[in-house]
């Protein structure tokens, strides 16, 4: 997967294609992985949408919570995008 991080605004791109859906209890979400990101980034753009961390999960052991706190997020209006590094899921908010 080739990944780019703009110094400037520090926007990680993500292509479009390589964002897939990850299941979780009941629903899906956007997913993308990016292993080889140099760094954790605060903003994402994929397409033309901008997205802000929020949260992370850890790999294992998130489906006690994660679920609920993304189907809250979607609730009240958010777009969701998972994005997984080093064994957490960080989420991201447009």
């Amino acid at each position: 997967m080739m990944v780019m991080a703009t110094k400037a605004t520090d926007v990680l791109q993500i292509d479009p294609s390589l964002v897939g859906t990850l299941e979780l209890e009941g629903f899906e979400v956007p997913y993308t992985h990016f292993d080889n990101a140099e760094q954790v980034h605060t903003s994402l753009r994929v397409g033309e949408i901008d997205y802000m961390y929020d949260r992370s999960f850890p790999t294992k052991g998130h489906s006690a919570v994660m679920p609920a706190a993304i189907a809250e997020l979607q609730s009240d209006g958010h777009r969701v995008l998972v994005a997984e590094r080093s064994e957490r899921y960080y989420v991201y908010l447009a």
